[in-house]
């Protein structure tokens, strides 16, 4: 039942980004649903459910837009490796900021892999604009949107997973 609401969710996501998220936006970029649905996935259901919900996240959003699904799974990749990162690495950050800067940082990423496969398939190459129209706009309105996914779960009071993986040796699955 968890997968299958998982699946539910982040295909309702991926039709909200590209039916809702076009009307809204703020200086060229569009809010990134599917990435806010994983991050609050990543903190609330764990970090296994999100490796399985990324690949059919981008597979979602790749046929429901012209986007090449490769380069969706390419562009949401460091949301996982680096909130274990984050957490590993005792940096000190609480969960939620942790969860900011690794949506944040993965938008950025994200919107700069398909900025760079626009521009390798003929789009004028226009660093300026990129940063200040697309990635700045884009970083802002998905921390905002993080945010206001976040919270609501804080105050009912459900507290976070952790983002790594639980680690065993070789003989740790027999």
């Amino acid at each position: 039942m968890k997968a299958l609401m998982v699946v539910v969710l982040l295909l309702l996501a991926c039709l909200a980004q590209v039916t809702v998220a076009p009307l809204f936006p703020i200086s060229g970029a569009q809010a990134d649903l599917p990435l806010i649905a994983m991050a609050v996935l990543a903190v609330y259901a764990g970090p296994t459910t999100v490796m399985f919900g990324l690949p059919l996240a981008a597979l979602f959003l790749g046929f429901g837009s012209s986007r090449a699904p490769g380069l969706l799974v390419i562009g949401y990749l460091p949301l996982l490796p680096l909130g274990m990162v984050l957490e590993e690495w005792r940096v000190p950050l609480n969960r939620y900021a942790r969860t900011l800067v690794a949506g944040g940082v993965t938008g950025l990423w994200l919107r700069g892999v398909l900025a760079a496969g626009a521009m390798v398939s003929g789009a004028p190459v226009a660093i300026g604009a990129l940063i200040g129209q697309v990635l700045i706009p884009g970083l802002i309105f998905d921390l905002a949107l993080l945010t206001l996914a976040y919270v609501p779960f804080r105050f009912v009071g459900w507290s976070g997973r952790s983002m790594s993986l639980r680690r065993e040796g070789y003989w740790g699955s027999y």
